[in-house]
Protein backbone atom coordinates (compact mmCIF):
# COMPACT_ATOMS: atom_id res chain seq x y z
CA UNK A 1 0.00 0.00 0.00
CA UNK A 2 2.14 2.92 -1.06
CA UNK A 3 1.32 6.48 -0.86
CA UNK A 4 2.96 9.72 -2.07
CA UNK A 5 2.21 13.06 -0.56
CA UNK A 6 2.14 16.51 -1.88
CA UNK A 7 2.70 19.31 1.02
CA UNK A 8 3.79 22.91 0.79
CA UNK A 9 3.18 24.09 4.77
CA UNK A 10 5.27 27.44 5.37
CA UNK A 11 6.07 26.72 9.04
CA UNK A 12 6.52 24.09 11.95
CA UNK A 13 4.67 24.29 14.89
CA UNK A 14 6.16 22.30 17.83
CA UNK A 15 6.01 22.42 21.45
CA UNK A 16 8.58 21.17 23.42
CA UNK A 17 8.60 20.32 27.09
CA UNK A 18 11.47 18.77 29.85
CA UNK A 19 10.86 14.76 29.35
CA UNK A 20 13.92 13.38 27.79
CA UNK A 21 12.52 10.66 26.30
CA UNK A 22 9.86 12.48 23.93
CA UNK A 23 10.11 14.68 20.92
CA UNK A 24 7.04 16.32 23.10
CA UNK A 25 4.10 17.61 21.69
CA UNK A 26 5.07 17.28 18.28
CA UNK A 27 2.20 16.32 16.17
CA UNK A 28 1.72 19.45 14.41
CA UNK A 29 3.98 18.71 11.59
CA UNK A 30 4.48 20.14 8.81
CA UNK A 31 7.48 21.40 6.50
CA UNK A 32 9.37 24.32 5.65
CA UNK A 33 9.39 24.96 2.15
CA UNK A 34 8.79 21.08 1.66
CA UNK A 35 6.92 20.13 -1.69
CA UNK A 36 7.09 16.41 -2.41
CA UNK A 37 5.55 15.84 -6.15
CA UNK A 38 4.75 12.57 -8.16
CA UNK A 39 8.19 12.02 -9.37
CA UNK A 40 9.74 12.21 -5.76
CA UNK A 41 11.18 8.73 -4.80
CA UNK A 42 13.28 9.34 -1.28
CA UNK A 43 15.43 6.89 0.37
CA UNK A 44 14.72 7.74 4.28
CA UNK A 45 18.29 9.21 4.42
CA UNK A 46 17.20 11.74 1.92
CA UNK A 47 14.01 12.47 3.71
CA UNK A 48 16.34 13.92 6.73
CA UNK A 49 18.00 16.09 4.21
CA UNK A 50 14.88 17.36 2.37
CA UNK A 51 11.77 16.81 4.22
CA UNK A 52 10.17 18.35 7.50
CA UNK A 53 7.47 15.81 7.68
CA UNK A 54 6.97 12.28 8.43
CA UNK A 55 4.47 12.25 5.84
CA UNK A 56 7.69 11.35 3.54
CA UNK A 57 7.82 7.32 4.82
CA UNK A 58 4.12 7.00 5.19
CA UNK A 59 3.92 4.27 2.55
CA UNK A 60 6.89 2.52 3.77
CA UNK A 61 5.27 2.93 7.53
CA UNK A 62 1.86 1.04 5.80
CA UNK A 63 3.97 -1.77 5.02
CA UNK A 64 5.39 -2.13 8.24
CA UNK A 65 1.96 -1.78 10.19
CA UNK A 66 0.64 -4.81 7.29
CA UNK A 67 4.20 -6.65 8.19
CA UNK A 68 3.39 -6.51 11.99
CA UNK A 69 -0.29 -7.71 11.50
CA UNK A 70 1.47 -10.65 9.62
CA UNK A 71 3.62 -11.19 12.50
CA UNK A 72 0.82 -11.05 15.12
CA UNK A 73 -2.73 -10.90 13.33
CA UNK A 74 -5.01 -7.93 14.51
CA UNK A 75 -2.17 -6.54 16.41
CA UNK A 76 -2.90 -2.83 15.20
CA UNK A 77 -6.36 -1.11 14.39
CA UNK A 78 -7.51 2.37 12.86
CA UNK A 79 -8.03 5.28 14.69
CA UNK A 80 -9.21 7.21 12.04
CA UNK A 81 -13.33 7.19 13.49
CA UNK A 82 -16.39 8.51 13.84
CA UNK A 83 -15.58 11.78 16.68
CA UNK A 84 -11.66 11.29 16.23
CA UNK A 85 -9.76 13.58 13.93
CA UNK A 86 -5.98 13.63 12.91
CA UNK A 87 -3.05 15.57 12.20
CA UNK A 88 -1.57 16.01 9.02
CA UNK A 89 0.96 13.86 9.90
CA UNK A 90 -0.94 11.99 12.56
CA UNK A 91 -0.63 8.30 11.49
CA UNK A 92 -3.76 6.45 12.40
CA UNK A 93 -2.60 3.21 13.65
CA UNK A 94 -2.47 1.91 17.87
CA UNK A 95 -2.44 -1.31 18.85
CA UNK A 96 -6.16 -2.68 18.84
CA UNK A 97 -6.94 -2.89 22.51
CA UNK A 98 -5.67 1.22 22.87
CA UNK A 99 -7.42 2.13 19.77
CA UNK A 100 -10.95 0.50 21.10
CA UNK A 101 -10.11 2.21 23.87
CA UNK A 102 -9.78 5.69 22.23
CA UNK A 103 -13.12 5.43 20.52
CA UNK A 104 -14.48 4.90 23.50
CA UNK A 105 -13.37 7.79 25.22
CA UNK A 106 -14.33 9.71 22.21
CA UNK A 107 -17.68 9.03 21.85
CA UNK A 108 -18.12 9.54 25.82
CA UNK A 109 -16.58 12.93 25.83
CA UNK A 110 -19.45 13.49 23.33
CA UNK A 111 -16.53 13.76 19.70
CA UNK A 112 -14.40 16.36 18.41
CA UNK A 113 -11.14 14.70 19.37
CA UNK A 114 -7.83 16.11 17.69
CA UNK A 115 -4.96 13.04 17.75
CA UNK A 116 -1.91 15.08 16.72
CA UNK A 117 0.45 12.19 17.22
CA UNK A 118 -0.54 8.38 17.51
CA UNK A 119 1.50 5.74 16.49
CA UNK A 120 5.23 6.50 15.30
CA UNK A 121 6.64 3.82 13.20
CA UNK A 122 10.46 2.75 12.52
CA UNK A 123 11.54 5.17 9.73
CA UNK A 124 9.22 8.26 10.88
CA UNK A 125 11.28 8.23 14.74
CA UNK A 126 14.52 7.59 12.82
CA UNK A 127 13.66 10.84 11.33
CA UNK A 128 12.34 12.52 14.19
CA UNK A 129 15.73 11.76 15.94
CA UNK A 130 18.08 12.40 12.44
CA UNK A 131 16.00 15.88 12.85
CA UNK A 132 17.01 16.32 16.45
CA UNK A 133 20.46 15.70 16.08
CA UNK A 134 21.54 17.95 13.14
CA UNK A 135 19.29 20.37 14.45
CA UNK A 136 16.76 20.80 11.49
CA UNK A 137 12.82 21.06 11.52
CA UNK A 138 12.38 22.49 15.31
CA UNK A 139 12.99 19.27 16.64
CA UNK A 140 14.26 20.27 20.29
CA UNK A 141 14.16 16.64 21.38
CA UNK A 142 13.62 13.54 20.25
CA UNK A 143 14.20 9.92 21.55
CA UNK A 144 16.28 7.63 19.13
CA UNK A 145 14.42 4.62 16.80
CA UNK A 146 13.41 2.21 19.74
CA UNK A 147 13.04 4.84 22.54
CA UNK A 148 9.75 5.58 22.38
CA UNK A 149 6.84 4.98 23.48
CA UNK A 150 4.65 5.93 20.50
CA UNK A 151 6.46 3.42 18.56
CA UNK A 152 4.51 0.60 20.68
CA UNK A 153 1.13 2.16 19.67
CA UNK A 154 -0.04 2.64 23.26
CA UNK A 155 0.52 6.58 23.27
CA UNK A 156 -1.21 9.24 21.60
CA UNK A 157 -0.99 12.79 21.99
CA UNK A 158 -4.15 15.37 22.37
CA UNK A 159 -4.95 19.03 21.22
CA UNK A 160 -5.79 20.29 23.63
CA UNK A 161 -5.57 17.83 26.24
CA UNK A 162 -7.24 19.16 29.12
CA UNK A 163 -10.53 18.49 28.28
CA UNK A 164 -9.95 14.71 27.41
CA UNK A 165 -8.16 13.92 31.08
CA UNK A 166 -10.70 12.23 32.42
CA UNK A 167 -12.61 10.79 29.40
CA UNK A 168 -9.13 8.94 28.74
CA UNK A 169 -8.31 8.35 32.20
CA UNK A 170 -11.91 6.20 32.38
CA UNK A 171 -10.96 4.02 29.39
CA UNK A 172 -7.32 3.47 30.23
CA UNK A 173 -4.95 6.23 29.52
CA UNK A 174 -2.74 7.54 31.91
CA UNK A 175 -1.94 11.19 31.59
CA UNK A 176 2.12 11.96 31.09
CA UNK A 177 1.33 15.21 33.32
CA UNK A 178 2.89 18.83 33.22
CA UNK A 179 6.00 17.91 31.67
CA UNK A 180 4.38 16.61 28.26
CA UNK A 181 0.94 18.01 29.34
CA UNK A 182 0.16 16.57 25.65
CA UNK A 183 0.85 12.79 25.86
CA UNK A 184 -1.40 10.02 27.28
CA UNK A 185 -0.43 6.04 27.54
CA UNK A 186 -2.78 3.52 26.92
CA UNK A 187 -1.91 1.07 30.72
CA UNK A 188 -2.02 -2.01 28.61
CA UNK A 189 -1.02 -3.90 25.48
CA UNK A 190 2.34 -5.26 24.55
CA UNK A 191 5.98 -3.39 23.89
CA UNK A 192 6.21 -3.99 20.12
CA UNK A 193 8.95 -1.89 19.12
CA UNK A 194 11.38 -4.88 18.68
CA UNK A 195 8.15 -6.40 16.81
CA UNK A 196 8.88 -3.63 14.76
CA UNK A 197 11.95 -3.79 13.88
CA UNK A 198 12.02 -7.45 13.38
CA UNK A 199 8.78 -6.24 10.66
CA UNK A 200 11.30 -3.63 8.88
CA UNK A 201 14.30 -6.52 8.65
CA UNK A 202 11.90 -9.33 7.30
CA UNK A 203 10.45 -6.58 3.92
CA UNK A 204 14.16 -5.57 3.98
CA UNK A 205 15.02 -9.20 3.13
CA UNK A 206 12.43 -9.88 1.15
CA UNK A 207 13.41 -6.96 -1.13
CA UNK A 208 17.24 -7.39 -0.99
CA UNK A 209 17.78 -11.00 -0.72
CA UNK A 210 21.54 -10.77 -1.80
CA UNK A 211 21.84 -8.22 1.04
CA UNK A 212 20.28 -9.68 4.18
CA UNK A 213 20.10 -8.77 7.22
CA UNK A 214 19.36 -10.56 10.77
CA UNK A 215 16.03 -11.21 11.55
CA UNK A 216 16.23 -10.62 15.48
CA UNK A 217 13.88 -7.84 16.39
CA UNK A 218 17.41 -5.56 17.85
CA UNK A 219 17.76 -2.47 16.66
CA UNK A 220 21.53 -1.82 15.67
CA UNK A 221 24.13 -0.65 13.13
CA UNK A 222 23.54 -3.46 9.64
CA UNK A 223 19.13 -2.63 10.70
CA UNK A 224 19.98 1.20 10.62
CA UNK A 225 22.25 1.27 7.77
CA UNK A 226 19.29 -0.16 5.82
CA UNK A 227 16.71 1.46 7.24
CA UNK A 228 18.46 4.60 5.71
CA UNK A 229 18.61 3.00 2.69
CA UNK A 230 14.96 1.99 2.47
CA UNK A 231 12.46 3.48 -0.23
CA UNK A 232 10.55 5.77 2.00
CA UNK A 233 7.15 5.24 -0.92
CA UNK A 234 7.32 1.53 0.16
CA UNK A 235 9.00 -1.17 -1.06
CA UNK A 236 8.16 -2.92 -4.36
CA UNK A 237 7.53 -5.83 -2.42
CA UNK A 238 5.34 -5.63 0.59
CA UNK A 239 4.08 -7.71 3.83
CA UNK A 240 3.92 -11.18 3.36
CA UNK A 241 1.59 -13.12 5.73
CA UNK A 242 2.81 -17.01 4.80
CA UNK A 243 6.12 -18.09 4.45
CA UNK A 244 8.73 -16.03 2.59
CA UNK A 245 10.94 -19.23 1.34
CA UNK A 246 8.81 -22.17 1.83
CA UNK A 247 10.92 -25.51 1.77
CA UNK A 248 9.72 -29.14 1.40
CA UNK A 249 9.50 -30.95 4.13
CA UNK A 250 12.23 -32.57 4.50
CA UNK A 251 14.32 -29.83 3.94
CA UNK A 252 17.57 -29.92 5.58
CA UNK A 253 18.52 -27.63 8.53
CA UNK A 254 21.27 -25.43 8.53
CA UNK A 255 23.64 -28.09 10.43
CA UNK A 256 23.15 -30.47 7.36
CA UNK A 257 20.06 -32.51 9.18
CA UNK A 258 16.87 -33.00 7.87
CA UNK A 259 14.14 -32.28 10.53
CA UNK A 260 12.65 -34.37 13.31
CA UNK A 261 9.49 -34.16 15.30
CA UNK A 262 10.09 -35.07 18.87
CA UNK A 263 7.44 -36.16 20.81
CA UNK A 264 7.09 -37.16 24.49
CA UNK A 265 4.47 -38.18 27.14
CA UNK A 266 5.22 -38.69 30.94
CA UNK A 267 3.34 -41.70 32.30
CA UNK A 268 1.73 -41.96 36.19
CA UNK A 269 4.85 -44.02 37.03
CA UNK A 270 7.10 -41.61 35.98
CA UNK A 271 8.01 -43.78 32.81
CA UNK A 272 8.39 -41.11 29.51
CA UNK A 273 7.06 -42.41 26.50
CA UNK A 274 8.87 -41.46 23.92
CA UNK A 275 8.30 -40.46 19.40
CA UNK A 276 8.89 -39.25 16.34
CA UNK A 277 8.16 -38.29 12.97
CA UNK A 278 10.67 -38.79 10.37
CA UNK A 279 11.44 -38.41 6.42
CA UNK A 280 11.31 -41.66 4.45
CA UNK A 281 15.32 -41.74 4.34
CA UNK A 282 15.49 -42.52 8.08
CA UNK A 283 15.77 -45.90 8.82
CA UNK A 284 16.18 -45.87 12.78
CA UNK A 285 16.49 -43.28 15.54
CA UNK A 286 18.36 -42.72 18.42
CA UNK A 287 17.49 -41.10 21.86
CA UNK A 288 20.16 -39.07 23.31
CA UNK A 289 19.52 -37.15 26.39
CA UNK A 290 22.31 -34.99 28.06
CA UNK A 291 24.68 -36.37 25.55
CA UNK A 292 23.66 -39.67 26.88
CA UNK A 293 22.55 -42.72 24.91
CA UNK A 294 19.12 -44.23 26.05
CA UNK A 295 17.70 -45.92 23.45
CA UNK A 296 17.94 -46.64 19.74
CA UNK A 297 14.63 -48.20 17.25
CA UNK A 298 14.21 -49.20 14.12
CA UNK A 299 11.53 -48.30 12.01
CA UNK A 300 8.44 -50.64 11.75
CA UNK A 301 5.70 -50.37 9.68
CA UNK A 302 2.67 -47.89 10.90
CA UNK A 303 5.12 -46.71 13.87
CA UNK A 304 6.42 -43.78 15.10
CA UNK A 305 9.86 -45.32 16.83
CA UNK A 306 8.33 -45.72 20.02
CA UNK A 307 10.31 -46.27 23.36
CA UNK A 308 10.02 -45.53 27.02
CA UNK A 309 12.55 -44.79 29.64
CA UNK A 310 12.49 -43.97 33.54
CA UNK A 311 14.98 -41.65 34.46
CA UNK A 312 17.08 -42.18 37.53
CA UNK A 313 16.68 -38.53 38.67
CA UNK A 314 13.93 -35.93 38.21
CA UNK A 315 15.40 -32.38 37.47
CA UNK A 316 14.83 -29.58 35.03
CA UNK A 317 16.06 -28.83 31.67
CA UNK A 318 17.07 -31.85 30.55
CA UNK A 319 18.47 -32.47 26.71
CA UNK A 320 16.86 -34.44 23.90
CA UNK A 321 18.31 -35.10 20.67
CA UNK A 322 16.45 -37.52 18.49
CA UNK A 323 19.02 -38.32 15.67
CA UNK A 324 17.80 -40.36 12.76
CA UNK A 325 20.12 -42.76 10.83
CA UNK A 326 19.49 -44.16 7.50
CA UNK A 327 20.09 -47.84 6.32
CA UNK A 328 23.70 -47.34 6.48
CA UNK A 329 23.76 -46.26 9.61
CA UNK A 330 24.73 -42.39 8.62
CA UNK A 331 22.99 -39.74 10.76
CA UNK A 332 20.62 -37.52 8.10
CA UNK A 333 17.80 -36.04 10.46
CA UNK A 334 17.65 -34.29 13.84
CA UNK A 335 15.37 -33.18 16.11
CA UNK A 336 15.94 -31.65 19.52
CA UNK A 337 13.52 -30.89 22.75
CA UNK A 338 13.87 -29.73 26.73
CA UNK A 339 11.46 -31.51 28.90
CA UNK A 340 11.79 -31.01 32.79
CA UNK A 341 11.75 -34.03 34.38
CA UNK A 342 9.74 -33.71 37.33
CA UNK A 343 6.01 -35.03 38.69
CA UNK A 344 4.86 -31.24 38.60
CA UNK A 345 4.41 -28.53 36.58
CA UNK A 346 7.37 -28.85 33.43
CA UNK A 347 8.50 -26.45 31.02
CA UNK A 348 8.94 -28.31 27.32
CA UNK A 349 10.13 -27.40 24.03
CA UNK A 350 9.74 -29.34 20.85
CA UNK A 351 10.47 -29.28 17.77
CA UNK A 352 8.13 -29.88 15.57
CA UNK A 353 9.61 -29.55 11.62
CA UNK A 354 11.94 -26.97 10.08
CA UNK A 355 12.58 -24.21 12.43
CA UNK A 356 9.24 -24.79 13.91
CA UNK A 357 9.17 -25.09 17.52
CA UNK A 358 6.43 -25.31 20.42
CA UNK A 359 7.31 -24.33 23.84
CA UNK A 360 4.67 -25.10 26.59
CA UNK A 361 3.55 -26.25 29.93
CA UNK A 362 2.98 -29.78 31.17
CA UNK A 363 0.97 -30.57 34.02
CA UNK A 364 0.22 -27.33 35.15
CA UNK A 365 -2.05 -26.98 37.92
CA UNK A 366 -5.37 -26.30 37.12
CA UNK A 367 -6.00 -22.59 38.13
CA UNK A 368 -3.57 -21.91 34.64
CA UNK A 369 -6.04 -20.84 32.05
CA UNK A 370 -3.94 -19.50 29.18
CA UNK A 371 0.30 -19.06 28.83
CA UNK A 372 2.15 -16.11 26.79
CA UNK A 373 5.87 -16.86 25.74
CA UNK A 374 8.33 -13.92 25.50
CA UNK A 375 11.57 -14.58 23.27
CA UNK A 376 14.61 -12.66 24.17
CA UNK A 377 12.90 -10.36 26.43
CA UNK A 378 11.94 -8.42 23.53
CA UNK A 379 9.19 -9.34 22.26
CA UNK A 380 6.01 -11.93 22.26
CA UNK A 381 4.87 -14.94 19.89
CA UNK A 382 1.42 -15.69 18.65
CA UNK A 383 0.66 -19.09 18.53
CA UNK A 384 0.50 -20.45 15.41
CA UNK A 385 -2.77 -23.33 16.46
CA UNK A 386 -4.95 -20.41 18.12
CA UNK A 387 -3.70 -17.23 16.87
CA UNK A 388 -3.45 -15.79 19.91
CA UNK A 389 -0.76 -14.48 22.34
CA UNK A 390 -2.75 -15.81 25.29
CA UNK A 391 -2.29 -19.36 25.06
CA UNK A 392 -5.49 -21.36 25.97
CA UNK A 393 -3.50 -24.18 24.78
CA UNK A 394 -1.21 -23.27 27.47
CA UNK A 395 1.49 -23.80 24.93
CA UNK A 396 2.80 -21.23 21.91
CA UNK A 397 3.85 -22.67 18.30
CA UNK A 398 6.31 -20.54 16.66
CA UNK A 399 8.34 -20.56 13.38
CA UNK A 400 11.89 -19.03 14.32
CA UNK A 401 13.69 -16.69 11.42
CA UNK A 402 16.68 -16.58 14.11
CA UNK A 403 17.81 -19.91 15.27
CA UNK A 404 20.80 -20.50 18.10
CA UNK A 405 20.62 -19.87 21.48
CA UNK A 406 17.35 -17.74 22.52
CA UNK A 407 16.03 -16.89 25.72
CA UNK A 408 11.94 -17.75 26.34
CA UNK A 409 10.31 -16.53 29.26
CA UNK A 410 6.80 -18.55 29.80
CA UNK A 411 4.27 -16.53 32.00
CA UNK A 412 1.15 -17.85 33.16
CA UNK A 413 -2.07 -16.40 33.73
CA UNK A 414 -5.35 -17.62 35.86
CA UNK A 415 -8.90 -17.26 34.24
CA UNK A 416 -9.00 -13.31 35.36
CA UNK A 417 -6.17 -12.67 33.12
CA UNK A 418 -4.15 -12.11 36.19
CA UNK A 419 -0.03 -13.12 36.04
CA UNK A 420 0.53 -16.04 37.86
CA UNK A 421 4.18 -16.06 37.67
CA UNK A 422 7.18 -16.85 34.84
CA UNK A 423 9.25 -20.24 33.75
CA UNK A 424 12.48 -18.79 32.03
CA UNK A 425 14.40 -21.73 29.89
CA UNK A 426 17.25 -20.66 27.42
CA UNK A 427 17.11 -23.37 24.47
CA UNK A 428 19.39 -23.57 21.53
CA UNK A 429 17.28 -24.08 18.12
CA UNK A 430 18.70 -25.63 14.99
Amino acid sequence: MNARWSLVVASLVVSISGCTSEPLGYGEEGSIGDVTSAEDDLTVAQAVTTRCSTTAVFGLSEQLIEELNCLRPGLMSRIDRSGISLGAAAFPFLQTPAAEALARAARNGGGGMYVTSGLRTLPQQYLLYRWYQTGRCGIGLAAPPGGSNHQSGLAVDLSPYSGWRTPMANQGFRWFGSGDPVHFDYQGGVDIRALSTLAFQRLWNRNNPGDRIAEDGAYGPATEARLARAPGEGFPIGASCGSDAPTEPDAPADDGFAALEVYWSRQADGRYELRALAPASVTSVRYVVDGFVIGEVARAAGENFPTSYTFSVERNERRLEVRGLDASGTQVALGVGLLDVTSGTGVYIKQMGESLYEIGLERASADVASVSVTVDERFELTDQVSREVRSTRLAVRSRFETLGERRFAITTYDARGAVRGTLRRTFTLR
